[in-house]
């Protein structure tokens, strides 16, 4: 008999550490009770649910696979919990339109506890966009996850966030959960900066700094997002939070992890979704070519 590894405890003063925490995996069937307007530019489903009470989501990276009706036929397939309190799922054999969204504003009120969606209009809307476009009260979803949650770093004296228009809901909890002591540096591809201040200041009575990336043109819109981290700059007590379209952020991983050579701890880069590609997985690899 051998004895057992010993057990890594996190250094909770360390200069860039996040606490992580696993949550109870499960499906949860949600309930619409509002929609409202953030921004223009998104549509809020405020969702409840019977399985509720539990729900948690206690980092800015979180994400929730939220499942959506056929938009052809209205008939919502998702995976079921596998019991009452019990940790697991079934998935359905069926096709799902599953998509992942970050949580927001978990709450307790008058016994039950609730949490917002904001899910951003697009031009050429998938299942959630058109579901969000005409959702209604008693409209009915499926929310699996999120499995685990990892804080904001309460320790490094700054933040950059590289986001665009999927990712905002993400950056916007980054400023609510950082200390106000926090200097918060936010670069934004793809939305226009007027309007993503708009949104951003609903999260949060602070200041921020807020860098546009610029729109421009072609399949990832033609933004270089390394130049626009090189003018925002990054030091030794900087974190930098990036997430969005995935062919965009290749090159600004690369740069984090080869150029700068920044420890892994100092930076997380996540794609949200990836330009032709259905129901992206965002656990999967940005990069296959330079994997971590």
């Amino acid at each position: 008999m051998t004895d057992a590894a010993p057990t890594t405890v996190p250094d909770e003063t360390a200069l860039f550490h996040r606490a992580a925490r696993r949550n109870r995996f499960t499906a949860r069937e949600a309930t619409v009770v509002a929609v409202t307007s953030p921004a223009p530019e998104y549509v809020r489903l405020t969702l409840t649910g019977p399985d509720f009470a539990d729900f948690t989501s206690t980092g800015p990276g979180d994400h929730a696979r939220t499942f959506f009706p056929d938009p052809r036929t209205g008939e919502l397939v998702a995976p079921v919990a596998t019991g009452p309190g019990e940790d697991g799922i079934v998935r359905p054999q069926a096709p799902t339109f599953g998509r992942d969204f970050t949580p927001l504003h978990v709450r307790d009120e008058d016994g039950r506890r609730f949490v917002d969606l904001d899910i951003l209009r697009h031009d050429s809307p998938g299942p959630a966009a058109q579901f969000a476009a005409t959702a209604a009260v008693g409209d009915r979803l499926v929310l699996v996850g999120p499995r685990g949650s990892t804080s904001a770093t309460q320790n490094a004296p700054r933040v950059v966030l590289v986001v665009d228009g999927t990712s905002l809901p993400a950056a916007g909890r980054w400023l609510a959960e950082v200390p106000a002591s926090t200097d918060v540096e936010i670069i934004v591809w793809g939305h226009a900066v007027e309007a993503a201040h708009a949104y951003l200041s609903g999260f949060a009575d602070r200041a921020f700094g807020l860098h546009s990336a610029g729109r421009g043109e072609g399949d990832h819109g033609g933004v270089d997002l390394v130049a626009a981290l090189e003018t925002v700059g990054v030091d030794a007590a900087t974190y930098v939070f990036a997430a969005g379209e995935a062919s965009a952020l290749v090159p600004l991983r690369r740069h984090l992890r080869h150029t700068l050579r920044l420890p892994r701890e100092q930076y997380a880069v996540s794609g949200y979704w990836r330009i032709g590609v259905e129901a992206w997985d965002h656990h999967a690899p940005i990069d296959p070519i330079d994997p971590d």
